[in-house]
């Protein structure tokens, strides 16, 4: 048996257990692990604690309880598992802001999935305590390759350096692109950098902060997908945000030569959940186009924007809706009109018409990959008993006036059809 499959045991008895008094011991052996290595397992595949997947799968079966069965909160509470009735409203409110009552009148829906699939990477939580360190800058002409060069540099430099060794991408200057070094922290070698390749030589104190870590070869495909996993799926879907700070590597070398890399991820508790609910939508009008590749989703909006810009500049406002749909490689990106437009023929631009009616949307503030959360809608669409409409799913991007992403309104739409079994 794997590892995926002994942590789906384990899942599985906490779902069997949700009810009564769990113990986490217990729950590990069902899964034939320790509790630490449990621990560990829950922060890589589902982004949460054990605690907070247990009080988040809790939550979502008792909310689903009461917006749909007619039972005293009391017997809701003790067959999900709470002390009382009050534990029980002290979780609701401080998840959804609203009472039990006021919830199950409102249309907003707190979800949250049992664990269901496929972890891609190995990602751990941890607090860890960077030490003081000497950052400096590394410019170069090309951005391919520059932190290589920028190591490679570093070891010339200072050879037989044993320290810990960090980097990150800079801010380009003057036609050259940056990358960042930090080497831990030693007077003498203030020194050897002077008159060095590397500039802008600061001393940076140590400090501890929670880090969302994947360790990878040091190989530039495996890095760039170990990123993109980071940010885009396993962030958009655990129990953190983004912390300031900003990301950085930490370069492990064996007999002089870089063989692996950590990636940092600065992260918190996220303090709110994404909101699910069922809103009836009037028909809208997308000016659209759609590519197909690598660069679709780019080159489809870029097509929009650059026609908007030339015949219809005014369609391009401060507070402006975006829409864009996928369906594996291919991109439809589009922008919202207030009227229909007659289209060149040959322009390589099309209009996309939703249809009124009912749809499921999840609403969030992060930017990002729809795809995470359009799996997540289509989980809660079936538990619920909702029949999907035709339409494909899709994600509207409403700016607000604003370019900063978390002010960015992101939502992922799906329609719905008569409700089958409620």
């Amino acid at each position: 048996m794997d590892k995926v499959s002994r942590f789906k045991q384990s899942i599985a008895y906490i779902e069997e257990h949700l009810h009564s008094e769990l113990s986490l011991e217990l729950a590990a052996q069902a899964g034939y692990t320790s509790l630490m290595q449990l621990y560990r397992d829950c922060y890589t595949y589902t982004g949460h604690s054990v605690k907070e997947y247990i009080r988040k799968r809790r939550l979502s079966v008792a909310l689903a309880l009461i917006r749909a069965a007619e039972l005293p909160l009391a017997e809701i509470a003790y067959a999900c598992g709470y002390s009382s009735q009050q534990a029980l409203c002290k979780y609701v409110k401080s998840a959804t802001a609203m009472t039990p009552l006021e919830y199950q009148k409102s249309d907003a829906c707190y979800y949250f999935p049992a664990y269901d699939s496929q972890p891609v990477r190995q990602v751990t939580v941890t607090t860890n305590t960077i030490p003081k360190t000497l950052h400096t800058a590394f410019y170069y002409p090309e951005s391919d390759g520059i932190e290589h060069r920028a190591i490679h540099a570093l070891s010339a430099l200072l050879p037989g350096y044993t320290g810990r060794i960090f980097g990150r991408g800079g801010q380009p200057r003057s036609g050259e692109f940056c990358y960042k070094l930090a080497v831990e922290y030693d007077y003498e070698l203030i020194d050897r950098f002077a008159g060095s390749v590397f500039l802008e030589a600061a001393v940076h104190p140590e400090f501890t902060r929670t880090f969302a870590k994947i360790t990878v070869n040091n190989n530039e495909a495996e890095i760039t997908s170990a990123w993109n996993y980071l940010y885009g799926e396993w962030l958009r879907v655990s129990m953190f945000k983004q912390a300031e700070g900003g990301y950085f590597e930490e370069y492990i070398c064996k007999r002089g030569a870089v063989n692996r890399l950590v990636l940092y991820l600065p992260v918190v508790k996220r303090p709110d959940y994404n909101s699910i609910r069922v809103e009836y939508c009037d028909e809208r009008l997308f000016l659209a186009a759609s590519r197909l590749g690598e660069d679709a989703e780019e080159q489809a909006a870029a097509a929009v924007i650059t026609y908007l810009s030339l015949h219809n500049p005014g369609a391009i406002r401060k507070n402006i809706e975006f829409y864009v749909s996928h369906n594996g490689l291919s991109y439809t990106c589009g922008v919202r009109l207030k009227l229909a437009h007659v289209l060149p023929e040959d322009c390589g631009l099309e209009l996309v018409q939703l249809p009124a009616g009912q749809y499921a949307v999840l609403e969030s503030s992060c930017c990002s990959d729809s795809r995470v959360f359009g799996e997540l809608l289509d989980s809660w669409i079936r538990e619920n008993g909702w029949g999907r409409g035709k339409t494909p799913a899709f994600t509207t991007y409403k700016t607000n006036g604003s370019h900063d992403p978390e002010k960015i309104q992101m939502k992922v739409w799906i329609r719905l059809e008569a409700v089958i079994n409620r």
